[in-house]
């Protein structure tokens, strides 16, 4: 789940893509949902591509950016990027 900032136009979709060094490792479109005070992109645990099934969390551990592309409320497109770096280390030291 990733909350989207606030001029996040909540009726149109948002691309998200996942990239490790500036390769694209994955690109997906998903529709956004509110909550009382924050814009939510929800993604599902396994994701199917075609014929293929992919785990969103090891998606996450090979990629080093996530990038959304969505639409303001004003209509104007928007990006926004994320750094995943270190996510995997982080991840795991909630767990030693």
């Amino acid at each position: 789940m990733y909350c989207l900032p606030e001029d996040a136009d909540e009726n149109e979709p948002v691309t998200l893509t996942l990239q490790k060094r500036g390769q694209i490792i994955a690109q997906m479109q998903f529709e956004l949902q509110s909550s009382k005070a924050e814009t939510l992109l929800i993604m599902p645990n396994i994701l199917q591509f075609n014929y293929d099934k992919v785990s969103s969390f090891e998606l996450h551990i090979k990629s080093d950016t996530a990038i959304f592309n969505y639409t303001t409320k004003e209509g104007k497109p928007s990006v926004f990027k994320f750094p995943l770096a270190g996510f995997n280390e982080r991840y795991l030291e909630q767990f030693v």
